[in-house]
């Protein structure tokens, strides 16, 4: 699954950046909201500890810990920012049980919010959950086929030179008009920013457009909304 943005869309198309209205400190479950990014603060994890049957051991410590007692009185601010501390906490707790010899030589306190490598996995987290969400909406309505068609069109593709339209058929066996394929990319295009943006501003403690454009801009993710309305 693709993580780069997907090119400009139509200058017609129009968003709603604070269409969502749960934000992630309004979540009835705290562990289920968490579990959403459990890949990126994996990953992040195992970067801090080197060793991911250590992140294993520190995931479930921050699981159990989120189902017993919720996000308590830090909910506010950003999931992203939230979730960074919790990294932070976890695997100190981890490697003051760790034997001298296998303790990882990092400074913990140095992986703050803004960390570039942190900023990297949140972006990939959040593309890659509107995919995910595009992909859905497709198998609900495969008579639009948003999602097969946005994929074609901004990944590499196995075959050189091959049109878009042939493409989706030979790896997505559907077989659209090629008159009809702008009309879905376009469609596709506007549809992937609205579901990005969706979940950018459930990440935030209360939405609003000009803090869900401010975080598009620090992640790197203004280019999604290129030519669109919002």
């Amino acid at each position: 699954m693709p993580n780069d943005v997907p090119p400009t869309v139509n200058p017609t198309s129009s968003i709603n950046l604070v269409r969502s209205s749960n934000p992630w400190t309004s979540a009835s479950s705290a562990a289920g909201f968490v579990l959403r990014y459990l890949l990126v603060v994996r990953k992040e994890l195992i970067s801090v500890l080197g060793s991911a049957d250590q992140a294993d051991d520190c995931l479930k410590i921050l699981i159990a810990h989120l189902v017993q007692v919720g996000f308590g009185e830090h909910k506010k601010g950003r999931l992203r920012d939230f979730l960074i501390k919790a990294i932070r906490t976890t695997a100190k707790a981890k490697i003051r049980e760790m034997p001298d010899s296998e303790k990882p030589n990092v400074d913990i306190d140095s992986i703050l919010a803004d960390n570039e490598q942190w900023l990297s996995l949140w972006r990939t987290g959040l593309l890659e959950r509107a995919w995910r969400a595009l992909e859905r909406k497709e198998h609900k309505k495969p008579d639009q086929p948003l999602f097969s068609v946005l994929h074609c069109a901004t990944t590499k593709a196995k075959q050189p030179g091959q049109s878009l339209r042939e493409r989706i058929k030979s790896e997505r066996s559907i077989e659209i008009e090629e008159a009809k394929i702008q009309s879905l990319l376009q469609a596709a295009r506007a549809m992937f920013a609205q579901l990005l943006a969706d979940e950018v501003a459930e990440t935030l403690e209360k939405p609003k457009e000009e803090e869900v454009k401010a975080e598009l801009k620090t992640l790197g993710l203004t280019k999604a909304f290129d030519g669109i309305a919002i």
